[in-house]
Order: C-alpha cells, then sequence, then structure tokens
C-alpha cells in the first residue's frame, strides 16, 4: 500500500478549523513544494455551464492574477487536461509550449517544466492545480509524489462550494432539502 505524504490528524484538524480551504490550500501548497519540486503554483475552477475558468489561486499575481474569467475553448490545454480529466506533465520547453500560448511568458519566469493536476469529483473536473519548474522537474517520480496529493487537490476544491451545502443531503433521492424554520437543540 502506498504510504500517504499528508498527515490525516492534521487535515482533519484543517477541515475542522475555520478558513478551512485557505489553511488546507496552504498545507496542499507546503507539500507539493517539498514533494514536487513547485517553483510558481496556481489554481482554476471551472463552470462548464458558462464554458469559462477562473483563477482561485497564484503565487505570482503579477505574472498569474487572480479571478481573470477566460473562456474555455478547445485547444491543447483543453484537449489534454480539461476534457479527459487527466494530469499533464511536461519536462522541457517545448512541451510548455506544445500546452500553452504563453510559452514565453512561462520561459521569461524561469520555468521549462510544467504538471497540470485535475480536481475530479461525481465525474466532473472542478479545479486544477498547475505547477510550473525548472527544466527536467517532472519526470515521473516527480509526478508520482504530486498525485499522492491528490485527494487533499480535491478536498480543497469541494470546500470552496462549501455555500450549497445548505441544501445537500447524503440521500441519494433527495436532492434539495426543504426550507423551513431553523431548529435549535434542546437538551432532554
Amino acid at each position: 500500500m502506498m504510504q500517504t505524504p499528508y498527515d490525516r490528524a492534521q487535515v482533519a484538524q484543517l477541515l475542522a478549523g475555520a478558513d478551512a480551504a485557505v489553511n488546507l490550500f496552504a498545507y496542499l501548497r507546503e507539500g507539493l513544494a517539498r514533494d514536487a519540486d513547485c517553483g510558481l503554483l496556481t489554481a482554476l475552477v471551472y463552470d462548464f455551464d458558462d464554458m469559462t475558468s477562473c483563477r482561485v489561486f497564484s503565487e505570482d499575481r503579477a505574472a498569474y492574477p487572480v479571478g481573470n474569467f477566460k473562456a474555455l475553448v478547445p485547444g491543447p490545454y483543453f484537449e489534454r487536461v480539461v476534457k479527459p480529466r487527466q494530469h499533464w506533465a511536461s519536462v522541457d520547453l517545448a512541451g510548455v509550449a506544445e500546452l500553452f500560448f504563453d510559452w514565453e511568458k512561462i520561459r521569461d519566469l524561469g520555468y521549462e517544466s510544467s504538471l497540470n493536476i485535475p480536481a475530479v469529483v461525481n465525474d466532473t473536473l472542478i479545479g486544477t492545480v498547475n505547477l510550473l519548474a525548472v527544466r527536467g522537474t517532472y519526470q515521473p517520480a516527480k509526478v508520482e509524489a504530486a498525485l499522492r496529493w491528490q485527494p487533499i487537490i480535491n478536498l480543497c476544491f469541494l470546500l470552496l462550494n462549501q455555500p450549497a451545502g445548505r441544501a445537500a443531503s447524503f440521500h441519494a433521492d433527495v436532492t434539495d432539502l426543504p426550507k423551513g424554520k431553523v431548529e435549535t437543540l434542546r437538551s432532554v
């Protein structure tokens, strides 16, 4: 059995605390920097109803600002990462240029390797964590190390969608809970 790189007790503590999404994502960033030699990390969320993406995190806000809704259009990134919901790794500038229209910006920032890891929940891509590093970084061992963080990646993106929880149910046949009065717990 493959050992997880994260501490389950620490993850549980982060999930239970305030600002769980932000704190768990910070924990993920530390782990990816340590285990996968990440030089620059960004994160995107996707809305397939509107066919848009939005950057929700960037370690370099000058180069890659947060916000910035973009249309999802067919192209190399869409065809290799978004549509198949699969990770993609490259180890050199040619691989980066194959996937990204802004490969020159990436090169100018000092990076020539990339790794894109989708967060897939209920067979739907809800986000991606995108890593850049120096040339040669994302060889199979580093990709495997990064992919061990997949459950935490998925949790981070799920936490961003917490407002929908007011209508959620663990019963498959209940899709929208009634909006009745709020009851308080009483001691018996």
